[in-house]
């Protein structure tokens, strides 16, 4: 094993710098601490300063994230004083390793490499940081190439598709020049290159999971568990699996009075919607079942640059976090992670116990005291978990409710290092694939980003309907159903009163006579026993357990008059049922 000392100051920023480095030139930039100790609100505003620092290369020419064999280029700091600082000085040793996970210590020929450092700082602070590099053949000379990228239409402003076709050929040029310039002068360009690299070297074929992120994902999980001798720690996890002898509901096609609705509730419903895009001008497509039998299923506009059709996936926001809550649900149910645990129990930098553990029902409840979605890199950086633990000082488990992405971030990781799967991965072997989703996808994080349709989401709806299972296969049992809905925080933590469930919650919807004619004041449209969650873009999943209904609807934003006609469109389905 080869190991390099080297002499850091490290930030807790997280290394998503895909480049490699041997040594760091800071020792010149020199920092006068302050005499007076700084006050516990400027250190915190310090450490947060902190977060954002970056290690960057040393490079001959700015454009050019590559290297050639032989040779590991250098890294520097962008703010080495503000490193000190905060941090102080402290050494690191590096473990550089090829794309085959072998420890290397040069890089010999092109392809893929990573390099891994870990140190303690002055205080005890653990720091690990990895990186993915790419070394490139000695004659390739990237700057002499001038590809074209032929984008798909983009709708920026509402840009007409005509008027995007009409400069496409100008359009193709620059953008292939900008994603040049961007795989030699960004760090993920190097994510790209390895990608191409390995494409071309293994002949491997497409599929849904061999994708750049993924594959880069799956290596430094498989890199990050050699380091900690954790590849044959924990129990195999496996897919849904497959009832004998019962089938649970599935979403199929009927007619009202299969649904359980009144005729003519459809054209009711379809007549709120008409009218909501008429006055909002934006458009949405709506799915409506009950008993599992659909009985509105369609597109209501056009985007102005061409056709909506009910395959056409959107950002679906925060709904990720009930996908999210979806995936960990199987974990638990299979007994390989408990809602309770710390999450400590399964990545060494976190505490076990005390005021600073860290629950995984406080990382889908939002009590972690963490904020933001997609901070310090998110789920692309390789110790996000090691990143976040560099700031537990500073967070109150337990004692706070702050609505944020990063506790189901590292709750991601606690599935990944348990799977041995990138989460990304996960969601697509045991949760889209087994429900036949053929318009979804999430590579970005686990806070949002997934996209996808009303149809594929009201598959979700109907799992969460059948208590965990969908047809032949039991994703979850309905025992662990119970165990991730919404229930009182102040349950877990005295001093946090609100309901919230395992990237779920109520979504109960007020009557608008509410309080009026003898309507009680704490009435609802639809049962009281609604579930789902919100979303910045207005996207819609409601499960209706009382009456056995799921809703959906996916769009791009809420648009004008969104909560007039959301009453609307509730109160129109309500009034249908029988």
């Amino acid at each position: 094993m080869k190991k390099v000392r080297l002499f850091l100051l490290i930030s807790a920023m997280p290394a998503m710098f895909f480049v490699a480095c041997s040594q760091v030139q800071i020792g010149e930039d020199k920092v006068e601490l302050p005499d007076e100790p700084a006050s516990e609100t400027s250190r915190q505003d310090e450490i947060k300063e902190f977060l954002n620092c970056r290690v960057v290369p040393k490079l001959g020419n700015p454009w050019d994230y590559t290297f050639e064999p032989g040779k590991f280029p250098e890294l520097q700091w962008d703010r080495p004083y503000l490193v000190e600082k905060v941090m102080g000085k402290f050494p690191l040793e590096a473990r550089w390793f090829d794309g085959e996970l072998n420890e290397a210590s040069t890089p010999e020929g092109p392809g893929r490499y990573a390099f891994y450092v870990e140190g303690k700082t002055p205080n005890g602070i653990v720091i690990r940081r990895a990186s993915t590099l790419y070394c490139r053949p000695k004659s390739w000379f990237g700057w002499s190439e001038r590809p074209k990228a032929h984008l798909d239409f983009l709708a920026v402003d509402g840009i007409d598709r005509s008027v995007w076709q009409e400069h496409e050929d100008a359009i193709a040029t620059f953008a292939g020049r900008t994603v040049l310039l961007s795989i030699l002068g960004q760090q993920r360009g190097a994510v790209l290159m390895s990608y191409l690299h390995e494409m071309q070297a293994k002949g491997d074929k497409a599929t849904l999971t061999d994708t750049p992120i993924i594959r880069d994902h799956d290596y430094h999980l498989a890199l990050k568990r050699k380091i900690l001798g954790t590849e044959k720690k924990y129990t195999r996890f496996r897919m849904p699996r497959r009832t004998k002898g019962r089938k649970a509901t599935v979403l199929h096609e009927g007619t009202e009075q299969e649904a359980g609705f009144k005729p003519g509730t459809a054209e009711k419903i379809r007549k709120v919607c008409r009218a909501w895009f008429e006055e909002s001008g934006e458009p949405f497509i709506v799915h409506v079942a009950r008993h599992g039998v659909v009985i509105i299923h369609e597109p209501f506009g056009n985007w102005r640059w061409g056709q909506l059709t009910r395959n056409s996936p959107t950002e679906m926001a925060s709904l990720t976090k009930l996908v999210t809550g979806l995936m960990f649900a199987q974990f638990v149910d299979q007994g390989l992670i408990g809602i309770d645990d710390p999450v400590g129990r399964y990545l060494s930098d976190y505490p076990t116990s005390g005021d600073k553990a860290i629950t995984l029902r406080h990382c889908f409840t939002h009590t972690t005291g963490l904020y933001g979605h997609e901070e310090w890199g998110g789920l692309h950086n390789p110790w996000l978990e090691n990143v976040i633990a560099n700031g537990l000082e500073y967070l109150t488990p337990g004692k706070v409710h702050n609505y944020n992405g990063m506790g189901y971030d590292l709750a991601g990781r606690v599935m990944e290092m348990v799977s041995g799967k990138s989460i990304f991965r996960l969601m697509r072997e045991n949760l889209f694939d087994p429900l036949e989703l053929q318009h979804t996808t999430l590579e970005e994080d686990l806070g949002f980003s997934c996209f996808s349709t009303a149809g594929d989401f009201a598959r979700f709806g109907q799992l969460l309907l059948n208590r965990g299972s969908y047809g032949e296969l039991e994703f979850f049992s309905p025992e662990t159903f119970e165990q991730i809905l919404p229930r009182p925080l102040n349950e877990f933590y005295p001093a946090i009163d609100k309901d919230w469930g395992i990237g779920i919650t109520w979504m109960r919807q007020k009557h608008p006579d509410a309080g009026k004619n003898g309507i009680p004041k704490d009435a609802t449209i639809l049962g009281r026993n609604v579930i789902g969650h919100g979303s910045a873009t207005s996207a819609i999943l409601r499960v209706d357990l009382d009456n056995d209904l799921v809703i959906t609807q996916s769009r791009r934003r809420g648009g004008r008059a969104y909560g007039k006609y959301l009453v609307r469109f509730l109160t129109a389905i309500e009034e249908g049922l029988e």
